[in-house]
Parts: structure tokens; C-alpha cells; sequence
């Protein structure tokens, strides 16, 4: 009996069903991983994101990837992890970055209310620069961001490459919000425009192609 339930509890795990932790390892490669939601900014359904077999990702080697890499460069495919809704928490992802044209960026969604209502953190690596943005109604517009205290502007510089794994963490609390980057701190922002509960996901912008590994969101309330 217990053999049973340890096994049970393995599976769990490897599925991310016990600790909203997920590697996408258990999912059959080419199909889209369960309790995901795939959508663009217009919020029709979106093509495009399945899991593949990935031989440099971080855990074992499956890996979701937005591979479409043909939508227009004004698009945002966002994906949607279904099974957890909070107003608080941590998110937490590995991502790579690849594809063609201007645009390229990938990162974190949360608080997604619905296609024209969320904040994400964006990843750019054309634009060697991290930021955080508020999506209302449709419209996006940057956050100012805080380093130690002091203002930085709307972006963070960082040197974003292609093809290289990253891990990020977003925590948000209320109006506070903390972007940690290779497990850092990197800088915080304020905003309570969007304060209701909302689901968590990734994201990419345009015709970027990027693969996302080991998700994991922490429900705080």
C-alpha cells in the first residue's frame, strides 16, 4: 500500500499536479502539455506551442516551445497554466530564447485576468534589456523599475543571448512586484493596476521561438 502511494506521489510530481512544478518531462513530445491554455493577444486560440525534445534543457529533455515562429512581429503568444489562480505569489521558469526578424523576447505572465488584462516580464535579447509591463485593456506600457532603492527607468540592461538557458522568478505581493534573474535580485516595481487573482504562464513576442522548462508557481494567496 504504501509502495502505491509513493508511486502515486512520484507521478504527481512529475506531472507538476502535487507542487504546481512542472518539466513537461512526463509529456509525449509534439503534442501541447495538459492544463496549459494557448492563446494570442487578440485572445484566439493559438498554434504553435508544443512540447519537444530538447538535448540541452536543463531537466532531462522535454521542453514546451512556441515554434510557430511565423506571426506577425506585433503579436504576443501567450501561454497559460490553467491549474492555478492567485492574487500573491512566485513564478519560476527556465527559457531560451532563438528565432529570426526583430522582436525577439520571451518571459513570465501573471495576474492574467484575460487576452487584454495581465503584467508580463519581457526578456529581450535584440534589445539587451529586461522590463516589466503593464497589459490593460489591450494596451501595454512599461513600469518604472527600482535597483536598490534608486530609479533605473522602464529597462534594465542586461546582455540577453541567444540560445543560452536563463532561469527568472517573479514574486508579487499586492502593489509590489521583485524580478530575480539567475536566482539574484535584480529590481523591484510598484503598480496595483491589476490587482485581482489571475493565472500565471510564459510568453513570447513576434516570431520569436523560444523553449521553456521547469515552471513553477507558488500560490502565497
Amino acid at each position: 500500500m504504501r509502495s502505491a502511494a509513493a508511486s502515486v506521489v512520484a507521478l504527481l510530481s512529475i506531472l507538476g499536479l502535487g507542487n504546481d512544478s512542472i518539466n513537461f518531462d512526463a509529456v509525449k513530445p509534439g503534442v501541447a502539455p495538459p492544463n496549459w491554455s494557448f492563446v494570442s493577444a487578440l485572445g484566439a486560440p493559438r498554434t504553435g506551442w508544443e512540447v519537444r525534445y530538447d538535448p540541452s534543457a536543463p531537466s532531462r529533455g522535454n521542453v514546451l516551445e512556441q515554434v510557430n515562429g511565423t506571426g506577425k512581429e506585433s503579436e504576443s503568444p501567450v501561454a497559460i497554466f490553467d491549474k492555478v489562480v492567485c492574487r500573491d505569489g512566485d513564478v519560476s521558469v527556465k527559457f531560451k530564447i532563438e528565432g529570426r526578424g526583430k522582436g525577439r523576447s520571451a518571459g513570465i505572465v501573471w495576474r492574467y485576468q484575460d487576452p487584454g488584462n495581465y503584467y508580463l516580464l519581457d526578456f529581450s535579447a535584440d534589445e539587451k534589456s529586461i522590463a516589466i509591463y503593464r497589459v490593460k485593456d489591450g494596451h501595454s506600457q512599461p513600469l518604472p523599475i527600482f535597483a536598490d532603492g534608486k530609479p533605473v527607468g522602464l529597462k534594465f540592461s542586461h546582455n540577453i543571448q541567444l540560445a543560452q538557458w536563463y532561469v527568472a522568478k517573479v514574486s508579487f505581493r499586492g502593489s509590489k512586484i521583485r524580478v530575480l534573474f539567475g536566482n539574484r535580485r535584480l529590481f523591484d516595481a510598484d503598480d496595483s493596476t491589476i490587482a485581482g487573482a489571475g493565472k500565471t504562464g510564459v510568453w513570447t513576442h513576434g516570431r520569436t521561438t523560444a523553449a521553456f522548462d521547469d515552471f513553477r508557481v507558488e500560490k502565497k494567496s
